[in-house]
C-alpha cells in the first residue's frame, strides 16, 4: 500500500479546491521542495529544488505552496493504517506513507485490492495504489506499475516470472538498489529487474552482498524479507532543526537545544527506552559566504541510562558549552540520544544514587498532562518563551485533526 503524493494528498483532503491544481510541500524552514502533486511534476518542478530559487516560477505557474505540517501528516498516516487493519491483522508499517499487508489465504486478490483502495479513499480521503505479489520486492514493483499505468485503476498483481513487466523496471527503480550500484550491475550485463532475476544468486553475493542475493530470490517469488509486524527498537533518537533565522546569541541557542532535548526525551519514554549517551551538535550554514563554515559536536555518557528530561537538558547544555564559539551565526543545532536500552532493565552505577522513583513519577505526570492538554502545556523553563529561533513555517496549513483550534468548520 502506498499513498499517492502523500503530503500533497493530506493537504487536499481538507482543501478539495486543490484537486487538479499544482501543489508543492516544502521541507523544514521552507528550504526546498519535498513533495509535488502530479500537476507540479508535469510542470517540471524537481524534488529538492531550493524554494527561493524557484519561487518566481512557482508564482508564474500558479502553484500552491505549503510548509510541512507533520502533525497532520502523522495523524493521516495513522488513519490510513487503521483502515488497512480492517482487512488483515498482519501488516508492517514501512514508512509514513507505505505499508506491507499479508493477504495470505485470501481469494480474488485484485478485487480485494480494489476494496482496500476504495475503503481507504472513503474513510480517509487519501488516494492509494496497491501492488500485490508473492514477495515484498515484487509487491513494490507491482505498486509502481499500478501507479504509473492508469489502465490498472490503482491495483496491479504481479506474478513472479512476468518477463514483460520486469523488463520495464530499470535497476535504479528496484527497491533497495541505489543509482551508485546501477553502473556496477550494468558492467555484468544486468540492466533491469528481469536481468537481475535471471542472475546467479551465489555470484551476486560474491560480487556484492547477501542483501542483493536475497533480492534475486525475491524477484523469483521466493520470500526472504519477513513482515516486521513489530517495529524494532530504535538504536538512537535524533532531534534537530534549522533555526528560523541565524542565531548568534547563546541564550537563544540554549533554549533551542533544551527544546530538542525535551522532544528526544518524550520520544524515548514513549518507547519505554533510556539513553546511555547524549551528543549535542551545532553548525553554521554550509551555504554562507560571510563566515568560515563551522560544525562541531560533543558527547557525554550518563552514569546510568536515563530518560529524565531534566538530566537530558543538563547534559545537552554541558555539551553545547563545549562546542559553542562566540561571534558566529549558527544555522542548526541538534541532540542525539544513543545507547538506548529498556528503561526497566538499566545497568545501575554503584556510586550514582539518583531518585529514580521521583524522576519516573514526574516524567509520567508531565507526559500525561501534555498528552491530555496539548504539547508544552507543562514544560521546563529552560526551553524559554522566545520563538525567533523556531523553524519557519510561513505557509503551514491548519492542524485539522490534531488541534481543537484548527478543526474544520462548516459555514
Amino acid at each position: 500500500m502506498d499513498v499517492n503524493n502523500f503530503y500533497v494528498s493530506c493537504e487536499r483532503v481538507f482543501r478539495p479546491d486543490l484537486e487538479g491544481v499544482p501543489v508543492v510541500v516544502l521541507s523544514n524552514n521552507d528550504a526546498c521542495i519535498i513533495a509535488r502533486s502530479q500537476e507540479s511534476k508535469g510542470l517540471g518542478f524537481k524534488m529538492g529544488a531550493l524554494f527561493h530559487k524557484v519561487l518566481p516560477d512557482l508564482k508564474k505557474a500558479g502553484v500552491k505552496v505549503f510548509s510541512s505540517n507533520y502533525p497532520l501528516y502523522g495523524d493521516m498516516s495513522d488513519r490510513a493504517v487503521s483502515v488497512y487493519r480492517q482487512f488483515t491483522p498482519r501488516l508492517e508499517i514501512y514508512s509514513i506513507d507505505e505499508s506491507f499487508l499479508d493477504l495470505s489465504g485470501f481469494d480474488e486478490l485484485l478485487d480485494l485490492g480494489q476494496k482496500i483502495k476504495q475503503t481507504t479513499k472513503r474513510d480517509t480521503g487519501l488516494p492509494v495504489c496497491v501492488g500485490i505479489a508473492q514477495t515484498k520486492t515484487l509487491a513494490k514493483i507491482a505498486n509502481r506499475i499500478a501507479k504509473k499505468n492508469p489502465q490498472y485503476n490503482g491495483v496491479f498483481k504481479l506474478e513472479a516470472g512476468d518477463a514483460e513487466q520486469l523488463q520495464k523496471i530499470e535497476n535504479a527503480d528496484i527497491w533497495g538498489i541505489s543509482r551508485r550500484l546501477d553502473p556496477k550491475l550494468q558492467e555484468l550485463g544486468i540492466y533491469n529487474a528481469l536481468d537481475l532475476s535471471r542472475a546467479d544468486p551465489k555470484k551476486i553475493r560474491q560480487k556484492f552482498s547477501v542483501v542483493l542475493e536475497r533480492m534475486v530470490y525475491e524477484l523469483n517469488g521466493i520470500s526472504c524479507l519477513d513482515l516486521e509486524e513489530v517495529a524494532p527498537a530504535k538504536k538512537g533518537i535524533m532531534v534537530s532543526r534549522g533555526f528560523g533565522q541565524y542565531q548568534d546569541k547563546y541564550p537563544r541557542i540554549q533554549e533551542a537545544v533544551a527544546v530538542y532535548a525535551t522532544r528526544a526525551g518524550e520520544k524515548m519514554r514513549k518507547q519505554g527506552l533510556a539513553a546511555n549517551t547524549l551528543t549535542t551538535f551545532l553548525r553554521t550554514s554550509p551555504q554562507g559566504d560571510a563566515q568560515t563554515y563551522y560544525s562541531n559536536s560533543h558527547t557525554v555518557a550518563f552514569p546510568e541510562a536515563t530518560n529524565d528530561t531534566a538530566l537530558i537538558i543538563k547534559a545537552a547544555w554541558w555539551c553545547l558549552k563545549k562546542i559553542y564559539r562566540p561571534g558566529l551565526k549558527y544555522q542548526k543545532a541538534g541532540v542525539f540520544l544513543d545507547g538506548l536500552v529498556n528503561a526497566d532493565c538499566t545497568q545501575k552505577d554503584f556510586f550514582f544514587k539518583p531518585d529514580t522513583g521521583k524522576s519516573k513519577t514526574l516524567m509520567t505526570v508531565l507526559d500525561k498532562l501534555n498528552k491530555d492538554h496539548g504539547r508544552d502545556t507543562v514544560r521546563f523553563a529552560a526551553s524559554g518563551v522566545s520563538t525567533d529561533w523556531k523553524m519557519r513555517q510561513r505557509m503551514v496549513s491548519p492542524r485539522y485533526t490534531t488541534s481543537w483550534d484548527d478543526i474544520k468548520t462548516i459555514p
